[in-house]
């Protein structure tokens, strides 16, 4: 079977990226749901903690379903289950305020999240620019990251502690618009071994995904902590939260890239950059007593991030056309997020973090090197079929 590819709008690379995004959407906005859950909702910062870790583990697992399940079945029906039944149960939860309820409630409510998102992304692999699309989703969530952590407080009060479920049942229900609207959208349907075996081998799969998962363990560790760096450096926590939102803001940058660039100089030297960039973030931090330093490092790392999980998915995508791998590096990708704040705290000594950054900074560098080999391949290998014009070889 032929890798038949089609020309998308904009648009639709920017529904289908929000459609993905909605399945487990508090993620973007994370700090507001802890704050609301630790605050007026009235759990402790413990049980809050717990609730969240429950709702994530029900991603996981429903992310780790769709991965066997997403060559077997429609994606617009699965997809359109999974966020209808995460946008009726983000609506009830502003129901619940018993502790164990609302954990049991969350996990299957993480499942149906985690499955739409897994089924997603493989969509996402199978659009014509998967550099494109991926970081479109980037772009995606961190603008609704932004814009919903800004309005939050505004909207607690014209509604009440619980309008941050209120703002996930709402994307939810925006996103089964978007299913609806391209319910007839053609998709490759390559196997999921045709396309590995047209890449190369599968060693080169495991590689990239041990490439996501290093690096977003270490993003996602400094991500949890640079506020508390900020602060145990001695600046004041009004301005570490200012230069927080203003950083995270030039993740759009970082998330446009790919989406202009795309890989038109190959994915490689923008990668190792992107790795670089952030190895080097993470050791400027040291010096966070130092404001100047603190914002460049955060702005530094906030637009490597998603520029670097964009091409890497991107590579994934292209290493398989069926959308199988994709989806399980969304997993992956997912399990380093929820790794790294669990690293991190481990590795902290009586509040210092010079050696958790020196080690998220050598893990930053350890990525780059695992990820080498497959993307540098990938790209001979691509360059040699485009070259041969066989359009039996010919990937995207």
């Amino acid at each position: 079977m032929l890798n038949i590819r089609i020309g998308y709008s904009l648009f639709t690379y920017l529904a289908m990226a929000f459609i993905t995004m909605a399945g487990l959407s508090y993620i973007n906005f994370l700090p507001g749901l802890v704050n609301a859950l630790a605050g007026a909702i009235g759990f402790s910062d413990v049980e809050a903690g717990q609730i969240i870790a429950l709702n994530g583990y029900g991603g996981l697992l429903g992310t780790t379903a769709a991965i066997f399940l997403v060559s077997r079945i429609r994606w617009q029906p699965a997809v359109f289950i999974g966020l209808a039944a995460l946008a009726l149960m983000d609506i009830a939860s502003t129901r619940i305020d018993a502790y164990e309820a609302m954990l049991a409630w969350r996990f299957v409510a993480g499942f149906f999240g985690g499955f739409s998102l897994g089924t997603a992304f493989a969509v996402l692999a199978r659009l014509s620019n998967p550099d494109r699309a991926f970081g479109c989703l980037l772009f995606i969530q961190f603008s609704v990251g932004a814009l919903v952590i800004y309005l939050l407080p505004a909207l607690e009060i014209a509604t009440n502690a619980y309008a941050v479920f209120y703002v996930m049942a709402s994307l939810a229900l925006l996103s089964l618009l978007f299913v609806l609207l391209f319910a007839r959208v053609p998709l490759n349907n390559a196997s999921s071994e045709q396309g590995l075996l047209l890449s190369g081998k599968y060693r080169h799969a495991f590689l990239l995904l041990l490439a996501i998962l290093l690096y977003q363990v270490a993003a996602s560790a400094i991500w949890a902590y640079v506020g508390l760096i900020g602060l145990a450096a001695g600046l004041a926590a009004e301005p570490v939260s200012v230069y927080i939102a203003a950083t995270g803001l030039l993740g759009l940058l970082g998330a446009m890239a790919p989406v202009i660039i795309g890989k038109r100089h190959g994915r490689l030297p923008w990668l190792l950059l992107g790795v670089a960039i952030s190895a080097i973030a993470a050791l400027l931090l040291i010096f966070a007593a130092h404001p100047v330093l603190y914002v460049l490092a955060m702005a530094m790392l906030f637009i490597a991030w998603p520029a670097v999980q964009s091409y890497l998915l991107a590579v994934t995508a292209e290493l398989d056309a069926s959308g199988k791998l994709a989806t399980t590096a969304a997993v992956v990708s997912f399990a380093g997020l929820a790794t790294g704040p669990l690293l991190a705290s481990g590795l902290l000594e009586s509040g210092r973090y010079l050696f958790m950054l020196i080690i998220c900074a050598l893990i930053f560098l350890l990525s780059g090197f695992v990820l080498f080999k497959p993307v540098r391949t990938q790209e001979v290998r691509c360059a040699r079929f485009q070259w041969s014009g066989d359009p039996e070889f010919r990937l995207r």
